[in-house]
């Protein structure tokens, strides 16, 4: 195939049409974005060696695209508190040192989601999620940007946004049409888009909000897992031991592990890899089986399927709800509420026990198959046990790598130890090695 005309906006939403020329500053934003993922690869690997490609300048001849899949549920949670306190965690957002102590949410595996309750039963009468990059709603936001460097935001690319698109999308998203457009601001600077605003955290879910949970990240992984790594002489081929060795991503993570190995998989077979336009990460499947409802006689019978997109298109969903529709009744007519259902015999309680029935996805494409066979690189950081949790390091750091050689896989180096292992809270993307 040729190459692309330009980088579409995720899931092919038609808000940019509002916006003039809004399309073509988001396409050239989005090519920079890989531009720059691709000369920091070339730094390691040589230049012209890069195996990560930006569609728009070279062609993806015959291309072949892989579905990479993840559980949308935060796996740092869990192994950090144990499922019971994760479940009750994963629902309240918490104030994040990384975002200057806003109040965010700590789902970080590129999906979130908000419950809303009953404020007199307290039982759950919605989940929203969304999968929705805040670059985009930057984007649309203009002004200065948070996510980038100088130089570096949409805004600079020609994608100068409108704040009466922005408000309005909020209002028609929230269904309020009272929102006021100041709310969605910095206080301090007016021009300044606020992802972590009231109407995305407390009182509403638009978009991503945890730091970590960017477009930048989705490219950048995607670069840096192209580079071969090997350790002692040995090829790194396992994922949590490339993200160590490769100094990118949540060690324990469900999405960057899966990401980063598959990625590097092809390109260790010599395949060339990129992301499929338009780049977004998406929601992929949601698992019904053992939903149950209350049926006659104090019996349980099984649940329709509840979950709805909301946002999106085809295989590319972005938003989504989970919420009994208004016809869907109990055995003696009485309004159900998701609180009123059980998975497996246990009842819903929180969100997260929907979203430990979602899967997420990122689309990769392979192509040109031989074209590389660029050799293993030395590690450029390491894993170390702090406190018991795992953490991504620089080499220069004087702690204890978890895998000083070769031979042992990250449990055995950790039982070695004597360890209970956590995981880390933030992705360790590049120069964010050592962040915590």
């Amino acid at each position: 195939m040729p190459t692309i005309p330009g980088y579409s906006p995720p899931a092919g939403l038609d808000d940019f049409d509002l916006i003039p020329s809004q399309k073509d500053g988001w396409s050239k934003y989005i090519a920079a974005a890989f531009d720059r993922a691709i000369a920091r690869t070339e730094a390691q690997v040589g230049a012209g060696k890069c195996q990560f490609h930006n569609e728009t300048k070279t062609a993806s001849d015959n291309p072949e695209d892989e579905l990479i899949i993840w559980e949308a549920f935060p796996r740092t949670l869990v192994r950090q508190f144990g499922r019971p306190q994760a479940l009750q965690l994963a629902d309240q957002p918490a104030p994040d040192p990384a975002a200057n102590g806003a109040l965010s949410r700590i789902q970080d595996e590129y999906c979130e989601w908000q419950v809303t309750r009953d404020p007199t039963t307290n039982k759950i009468l919605r989940v929203t999620f969304t999968c929705e990059g805040p670059e985009y709603w930057q984007s649309i936001a203009g002004g200065p940007s948070i996510y980038n460097d100088a130089g570096e935001s949409p805004r600079d690319f020609g994608a100068n946004g409108d704040k009466q698109v922005l408000l309005q999308l909020y209002r028609d998203i929230l269904g309020n049409p009272n929102i006021p457009l100041e709310d969605l601001f910095n206080p301090n600077n007016p021009d300044e888009y606020n992802p972590w605003n009231v109407w995305n955290t407390t009182k509403g879910i638009v978009h991503l909000q945890q730091i970590n949970n960017t477009l930048q990240a989705e490219i950048t992984i995607g670069a840096d897992a192209t580079v071969r790594r090997q350790k002692g002489g040995q090829e790194i081929t396992e994922a949590t031991r490339l993200i160590c060795c490769g100094g990118f991503g949540g060690a324990e993570r469900s999405s960057d592990p899966r990401i980063g190995i598959a990625v590097n998989t092809r390109c260790r077979e010599g395949f060339a890899v990129t992301l499929r336009d338009p780049v977004g990460i998406y929601f992929d499947s949601f698992d019904n089986a053992g939903f149950t409802k209350p049926g006659p006689n104090g019996t349980r019978v099984p649940a329709e399927n509840f979950w709805k997109p909301l946002r999106g298109q085809g295989d590319m969903i972005v938003r989504a709800v989970y919420e009994v529709p208004a016809n869907v009744t109990g055995p003696s007519g009485e309004v159900l509420t998701v609180s009123d259902l059980q998975i497996a015999g246990v009842a819903i309680q929180f969100g997260g026990q929907i979203a430990e029935r979602m899967k997420m996805k990122f689309v990769a494409r392979k192509c040109r198959p031989g074209t590389f066979n660029n050799p293993a690189f030395d590690c450029i950081a390491k894993c170390c046990l702090q406190g018991g949790v795992l953490r991504v390091r620089k080499l220069t750091d004087p702690c204890t790598d978890v895998f000083p050689g070769p031979g042992l896989g990250f449990a055995e180096a950790a039982a070695a130890r004597g360890v209970s292992v956590r995981v880390p809270t933030t992705r360790g993307i590049g120069l964010g090695l050592g962040g915590e």
